[in-house]
C-alpha cells in the first residue's frame, strides 16, 4: 500500500490503541526526507485522532528527531516495552477479596487485570457507547462482571482505576462519569490513575490536544491529577504532583496548531 493510502487508512480507523500508533509510527517513516510533508502527514493525522495521547506523543518524537524514521522506531519500541500493565497488576493487594473497579475495560488496566485472575473486578459501564468493550471482555478467560455507575458505592471497591487517554503535568482527559465515580467512592477506596507510556505530554502539547477535543465535542473530561492518590505508570506508583518533574516528550512546535 504507498504511504498516503495507508495515511488515509489510518486517519480512518477507528482505534486508537498501541498497534494503531505502531503502524503510524511505521507511515511516518515512510515521509523521513521530507520534513515538511512530514509535518503535515503528523497534523492531519492528529485531526482525526484528536484525543489520542500517545499519537501525539509519538508525532512530537518523529518531528523532533534529527531522523525521523529512528525517531519512529524508537518510539515504537518504548511503547511496545511499555511495563505499566505489568506493574500495576503487581502493585494491587495480593491476597485481595475486595472488589477492584475499572471504567470501561481500557487497554493497560485491562491488561494488568486480567494478569490476577484471583481478584473480584467489576467493570463500570462508561457513559459513551463503546461497541467493542463486550466484545474484549468475552475473548477474557476470567469472568468480568459489568455494573452500572449507581451500583459502584454498594460495592465499596478498595480500587477504582481510571486510564487517562491523554494527560499533562497537572490535568487529565478521562471518560464522561469518571468525575462522579471519584466523588461516590467511600472514603476508605482508592483510585488510581493509570498513564502508560506516551500519555503523559508537555504542557503545551496537552493544552492544544484538549482545546482540540473540546472543540469537536469529544466524549471526555478533564480532572486534575491531584484528585488521584496514586498514578500508576511504567516506573510503578508515584505521587500524582511527581508527573510536573517527569520528561516524557519534546514540545515540538509544529504540532502547536493543526
Amino acid at each position: 500500500m504507498l504511504p498516503f493510502e495507508r495515511l488515509r487508512a489510518l486517519a480512518r480507523s477507528g482505534g486508537d490503541d498501541t498497534s494503531f500508533v505502531v503502524d503510524a509510527a511505521d507511515c511516518l517513516a515512510e515521509f523521513q526526507h521530507d520534513p515538511t510533508q512530514l509535518v503535515t502527514v503528523c497534523r492531519r493525522l492528529l485531526a482525526h485522532h484528536v484525543e489520542c495521547g500517545p499519537l501525539w506523543w509519538l508525532c512530537a518524537h518523529v518531528v523532533a528527531a534529527a531522523d525521523p524514521a529512528t525517531g519512529a522506531r524508537e518510539a515504537v519500541r518504548r511503547l511496545e516495552g511499555d511495563r505499566t500493565a505489568t506493574r500495576l497488576g503487581s502493585l494491587l493487594p495480593f491476597p485481595h477479596d475486595d472488589p477492584i473497579a475499572v471504567l470501561g475495560w481500557p487497554e493497560i488496566a485491562g491488561d494488568a487485570l486480567l494478569d490476577r485472575p484471583d481478584l473480584d473486578v467489576v467493570a463500570v459501564r462508561p457513559r459513551a457507547s463503546d461497541p467493542s468493550m463486550v466484545a474484549r471482555l468475552r475473548r477474557n478467560e476470567h469472568t468480568i462482571r459489568v455494573i452500572d455507575e449507581h451500583e459502584l458505592s454498594a460495592l465499596a471497591p478498595t480500587h477504582l482505576l481510571l486510564e487517562s487517554s491523554a494527560a499533562g503535568p497537572t490535568h487529565a482527559l478521562l471518560p464522561p462519569g469518571a468525575a462522579d465515580l471519584l466523588w461516590a467512592l467511600p472514603d476508605s477506596s482508592a483510585c488510581w490513575l493509570v498513564l502508560g507510556v506516551g500519555r503523559l505530554l508537555p504542557a503545551r502539547l496537552y493544552e492544544v490536544l484538549r482545546d482540540e477535543a473540546l472543540r469537536n465535542d469529544l466524549d471526555v473530561v478533564e480532572m486534575e491529577v491531584n484528585e488521584f492518590q496514586q498514578v500508576a505508570g511504567p516506573a510503578g506508583l508515584e505521587a500524582p504532583d511527581r508527573l510536573i518533574h517527569r520528561v516524557d516528550c519534546p514540545v515540538a512546535p509544529e504540532l502547536l496548531r493543526l
